[in-house]
């Protein structure tokens, strides 16, 4: 997204899209790191950059798989675990989102998530439309 931001050469940001897309996971998804499993963090974010930089469809085969492995990763009150990777210096401030001390990453993870879902959906046509 950022290369596609700055005005990177086509050339470069499909180059790296390319990468990106052979990184996708037999599960359909994507991980934030090598070592890691795929999750939703890592597979919002790349289907909205790819989409964002004009490089992947939503009818595209890659991000139908990616829209598979979210939904069938979702939690049935609409969120996501992300697992987090961080040390545990600091006591917990409770904000009531799910999954406890993974709860800030889910967070965040769920929005990028809910963000490349939301591409997939046609816009709705307003019930006044032409009626003007």
């Amino acid at each position: 997204m950022g290369l596609y931001w700055s005005g990177a050469p086509r050339s470069t940001v499909e180059s790296l899209a390319a990468e990106i897309l052979a990184s996708q996971r037999p599960d359909g998804g994507w991980a934030q790191l090598a070592t890691l499993s795929s999750d939703a963090y890592a597979t919002g974010q790349t289907l909205y950059a790819l989409h964002e930089a004009c490089v992947l469809e939503t009818s595209d085969l890659a991000y139908r798989r990616g829209v598979r492995f979210l939904l069938t990763t979702q939690f049935e009150d609409g969120s996501w675990l992300v697992k987090t990777r961080s040390f545990p210096f600091q006591q917990l401030k409770d904000t009531k989102f799910p999954h406890g001390r993974n709860q800030w990453i889910s967070a965040t993870g769920t929005s990028w998530a809910a963000m490349a879902l939301a591409l997939t959906v046609e816009p709705a046509t307003p019930v006044n439309a032409g009626t003007r």
